[in-house]
């Protein structure tokens, strides 16, 4: 660690250290990204979405099998398997209309992802999936598209399986499923996981403190008084919240340019957070130009606010420009910050809080 300018940083890596340094940083936030992501899913709650209908399933026809892209081995297995039942494994067309919620299982359970279903059957369930309330109309064509194409590779999975297919097994083609899903959708993500992995943080210090009173919806002026039952919940969910407020009577509010602004009682920014979590060595100075243009603005309005740039991946020319800027108020690594018992990580946080008190 070095001292420079009232700057807190750690020393400029070489290029071994550097790509040791991204690699490190990738998977933390790979991690988390994929914690948040099968929440975010509810992958865990489609078995039970299923398992609630099970009380009607005598009510869905299965006459039209052949014309929904069901194999005869497969629907003859499963039609007289002991411990499984038709909905649970083949896609009724009827069913998905009723219930277009549950599309994702049917997907999953076809190891299909989003993109795949997208590219095959020109359907984007993307937004179809996120209907929680079932306020989404499938029209009779995409459902019958849909039911043939996931019952198609449902059907050889059976046939694969040599008809051993299991109730386990269908769980883990669930979680197999989203798995890779997750990970098609991380490449392009590392940069939102470090500002929700440093959002999630922050909350949880101010929580330390006592001073968490109330989270700050994005939709809607009604605010969620804090609750510790709910807490972990709101953090799962952290996406869905502008901000929190203090019981100081301050506010921490996230957004882009700047990524968390620090508001005192009197509604002004007192401090600004930018955080770059790219891992290509390459990108440094472009991610430091980014972050360098974002502090102007806000200094634009108030040249007395704090500014805090967390980054990584930062190379000796890009630390050096770093240090001898005057916009930039302080410097830390995120891998430093990500390491709660590190030194700079207590750094961080009593900046934060020095601004806010």
């Amino acid at each position: 660690m070095c001292l420079y300018l009232g700057k807190v940083s750690t020393v400029p890596l070489d290029e071994t250290n550097l790509l040791t340094e991204a690699h490190r940083i990738n998977y933390r936030l790979r991690s988390t990204f994929f914690y948040r992501k099968l929440k975010e899913y509810k992958t865990l709650s489609l078995p039970n979405k299923i398992n609630a209908l099970l009380p009607v399933n005598h009510l869905y026809s299965w006459a039209n099998w052949a014309e929904w892209g069901i194999g005869e081995e497969a629907f003859t297995y499963i039609n007289e398997h002991p411990n499984l039942q038709l909905i649970q494994v083949f896609c009724h067309p009827r069913l998905i209309r009723e219930h277009s919620s549950v599309l994702a299982y049917y997907r999953n359970i076809a190891a299909l992802s989003q993109k795949a279903v997208k590219y095959l059957a020109a359907i984007d369930v993307k937004r179809i999936e996120l209907d929680q309330e079932n306020k989404y109309f499938l029209g009779e064509d995409k459902v019958l598209a849909l039911s043939r194409l996931f019952n198609e590779h449902i059907s050889l999975i059976i046939d694969s399986s040599i008809e051993s297919l299991t109730e386990e097994e269908l769980y883990g083609l669930l979680l197999a499923s989203t798995g890779t899903q997750i990970d098609g959708s991380w490449r392009n993500a590392i940069g939102e996981e470090a500002e929700k992995v440093v959002q999630r943080l922050l909350i949880k210090e101010v929580k330390e403190r006592n001073l968490l009173a109330a989270f700050i919806p994005r939709q809607g002026t009604r605010v969620e008084v804090y609750n510790p039952a709910r807490l972990e919940e709101q953090l799962g969910n952290i996406e869905d919240y502008r901000g929190v407020m203090l019981a100081n009577q301050t506010s921490i509010l996230f957004s882009s340019e700047p990524d968390i602004s620090l508001l005192n009682n009197q509604g002004k920014t007192v401090g600004v957070i930018e955080i770059k979590g790219g891992t290509d060595p390459a990108g440094a100075l472009e991610r430091y130009g980014a972050a360098k243009k974002s502090f102007e603005e806000v200094f634009r309005r108030n040249p007395k606010v704090k500014s805090i740039l967390i980054a990584s991946c930062i190379t000796t020319e890009v630390h050096t420009r770093i240090q001898n800027d005057p916009i930039v108020s302080t410097y830390f690594n995120l891998t430093e910050v990500l390491s709660e018992d590190s030194i700079l990580y207590d750094q961080f946080i009593q900046e934060v809080f020095s601004i806010l008190y």
